[in-house]
């Protein structure tokens, strides 16, 4: 080889080097820009709350702006929607939860707008929270073995208030008196999660599902009665108050919230949204103040994320055939 065919090859050599190291270069420079993280819910839910936590203190991981939006309506699937329709490059996410990827399916059938599995990518699990089932002080029964033969002694005549038909408050309610024995209660649907909690408080009804964070005050002031926590495991929260997997209740009403972003956004972008996100959650300042809403962090791999989706969408949609849910 001669000397210009030598310069020749080394130019070319080069030029592949630098060509192949271009996506560790896209991924390093990501983000380059602000990240839009939606929250399609109204401001104040454990998803609002949440979401401002982590764009804070992703933003200061980054060094780059994370801006929360709130998109409510339809349950959270307006807001959902337009994530999965937007520009796949990263930098549009949603907060997702097992109402909007999970029940929705199911309850809006056709009429939803995306399909959980094609149309977003996965990036981690981020959290879960434990529900807990509470019933009105009047009701005399002390445990769950004692209330399940109560509303075996009285079909139909016992009551529960839920945030919504199709809510996940109303199907927790559903999947324990499926696995009751198929209890016979009235269901009464309010306009969201506060009035359900008023109606029970004043008496309207006699139990109630809701996350533990928004069950605890009303706990500790003698207004309502823990039955059980409606999840796998016992809430460091209420660590006195059994799960019905223990009283032999075999179900797991237990909630999430996960971000995720539009389909077909790179690996590497994909991969490093989960490194980053998952790191903030971790921190212990971030759990911390996370702890203090219920939630517990899990920051899960994005394989993690698919495999609860698919085991979620099963358990739930089962939960929202047997209850007969529809959207309204």
């Amino acid at each position: 080889m001669n000397h210009t065919s030598r310069r020749q090859a080394l130019a070319l050599l080069g030029a592949l080097a630098a060509s192949s190291a271009l996506p560790t270069a896209a991924q390093t420079s990501f983000p380059s820009k602000p990240i839009r993280l939606i929250v399609p819910h109204a401001p104040g839910g454990n998803s609002d709350t949440f979401g401002r936590i982590l764009a804070q203190k992703l933003g200061e991981r980054l060094n780059q702006q994370v801006v929360v939006e709130n998109r409510p309506g339809a349950g959270g699937t307006v807001g959902s929607a337009l994530v999965s329709k937007s520009s796949p490059d990263g930098y549009t996410l949603v907060v997702a939860d097992n109402g909007t990827h999970a029940i929705a399916p199911t309850l809006y059938g056709t009429k939803l707008a995306y399909d959980v599995f094609k149309d977003f990518t996965p990036i981690t699990l981020a959290a879960t929270f434990p529900t807990v089932i509470i019933m009105h002080p009047s009701v005399p029964a002390q445990n769950v073995k004692e209330f399940v033969a109560l509303a075996k002694s009285q079909p139909g005549k016992l009551t529960y208030s839920s945030a919504g038909t199709g809510n996940g408050s109303h199907l927790t309610v559903e999947l324990f008196r499926a696995a009751a024995g198929g209890l016979e209660m009235v269901h009464v649907p309010y306009k969201g999660g506060a009035p359900a909690v008023q109606a029970l408080l004043a008496g309207e009804v006699q139990l109630s599902s809701v996350s533990v964070n928004t069950a605890m005050p009303h706990i500790l002031a003698g207004k309502v009665r823990a039955l059980g926590i409606a999840s796998a495991k016992r809430s460091p929260a209420l660590p006195d108050v059994p799960t019905f997997v223990e009283n032999g209740i075999l179900f797991d009403g237990d909630s999430w919230l996960a971000i995720m972003g539009p389909p077909a956004i790179p690996a590497d972008v994909a991969a490093k949204l989960n490194q980053e996100i998952a790191a903030t959650l971790r921190q212990p300042e971030t759990q911390e103040r996370l702890a203090r809403l219920g939630l517990e962090v899990v920051a899960s791999p994005q394989a993690g994320l698919t495999e609860v989706l698919q085991r979620d969408v099963a358990k739930w949609g089962k939960a929202v055939k047997d209850s007969g849910a529809v959207a309204e």
